[in-house]
């Protein structure tokens, strides 16, 4: 499967920034204006189980996506994965790893499997990667602006 890896540093404990990114409010707030991303049902708070219905716009399509904490280990991480969705497999991995007293480092991990089929031909894993790239480095400027 394709994989992607995106990493800040970032200025604040583990727990800071945990609770930070355990909010979908705060997780849409980190997507790029073009992506559209609106959550349409999530909880104020994620937790292990929690369901995430969502709304992104890809390729100029909007699209409707379900996906489900199936990981939660405060305050080091967690995992998104796609449950409902235009392609086969996703599942994003959060991770907080400590460098000292008020200093981490957040990866995103992500492991997907293009759509097959004719949108397949379309929506490439070069394609898919290209746009996380773009969507990821937004995400870091706006993680250095929120905890800075």
């Amino acid at each position: 499967m394709p994989q992607f890896e995106s990493q800040v540093q970032l200025p604040a404990a583990p727990e800071k920034i945990f609770d930070f990114i355990s909010r979908p409010k705060n997780l849409a707030s980190l997507s790029p204006p073009e992506a559209g991303l609106v959550f349409v049902e999530a909880p104020e708070v994620l937790s292990l189980g929690s369901i995430m219905v969502c709304r992104v716009q890809a390729y100029g399509v909007v699209q409707q996506l379900e996906q489900k904490i199936t990981v939660f280990n405060a305050p080091v991480g967690f995992r998104e994965e796609l449950i409902k969705g235009p392609i086969k497999s996703y599942i994003h991995d959060y991770i907080i790893e400590q460098q000292d007293d008020e200093l981490c480092v957040l990866k995103n991990r992500i492991e997907f499997e293009p759509p097959g089929g004719l949108i397949g031909l379309m929506v490439t894993a070069d394609k898919i990667l290209d746009q996380l790239e773009d969507a990821f480095a937004y995400r870091r400027q706006m993680l250095v602006k929120a905890f800075s």
